[in-house]
């Protein structure tokens, strides 16, 4: 029986969505334009740490730090990889992972809105939620190759708090002249 429970941790899991988009100049809608027209589209993973604190949380209606307010998921952390990672193919992500490998830069969310079925922005509590963040044009420049949600005590310092959400990709080459809008989607 536990050999049945310790798989199943590993195929039946909750997932995110990653839109991005590189913008030049003004937009009256940056998250629309990148939900839209994304140059980098792609599902990623829980991590473990974030599922043991939601099953937690079902399970007991709280987190079990004594007297202490635990803040939800609150940044967007974007980084370069590992020395020796191959920019175009990178390793998968794995859900033990809890740190960016060489973690950039951290931004706290610029919306996060309720969406509903059909990826609308509703008003009205659902079970989707897009974080949006955009990172300016002096902000992020780099190869990027990974990227984390962070919430917990201590998530807007680097390598504080707890990793939500972890994903590697081909390298999004961020320049200096474009911003970066990154819509983050996760449905619990």
């Amino acid at each position: 029986m536990n050999s049945i429970i310790k798989n199943e941790k590993s195929y039946c899991r909750l997932k995110g969505e990653i839109f991005a988009k590189l913008v030049e100049g003004e937009v009256s809608d940056a998250r629309k334009m990148c939900l839209d027209s994304p140059d980098f589209n792609e599902s990623n993973i829980i991590v473990d740490v974030a599922s043991d604190l939601i099953a937690e949380w079902a399970f007991t209606g709280s987190i079990s730090l004594v007297n202490e307010h635990v803040p939800g998921i609150l940044v967007l952390a974007v980084g370069t990889g590992a020395v020796g990672w191959d920019l175009q193919n990178p390793p998968a992500e794995t859900a033990s992972q809890t740190l960016l490998e060489n973690e950039l830069t951290r931004k706290t969310f610029s919306s996060k809105t309720y969406v509903d079925i059909s990826g609308n922005p509703t008003v009205t509590r659902t079970n989707i939620i897009d974080f949006t963040t955009t990172y300016l044009e002096a902000e992020a420049v780099g190869p990027l190759v990974e990227m984390g949600l962070f919430g917990g005590t201590g998530a807007t310092s680097t390598n504080g708090g707890s990793m939500v959400n972890y994903k590697t990709m081909a390298v999004l080459n961020k320049p200096s002249t474009s911003k970066l809008v990154v819509v983050w989607r996760l449905t619990f």
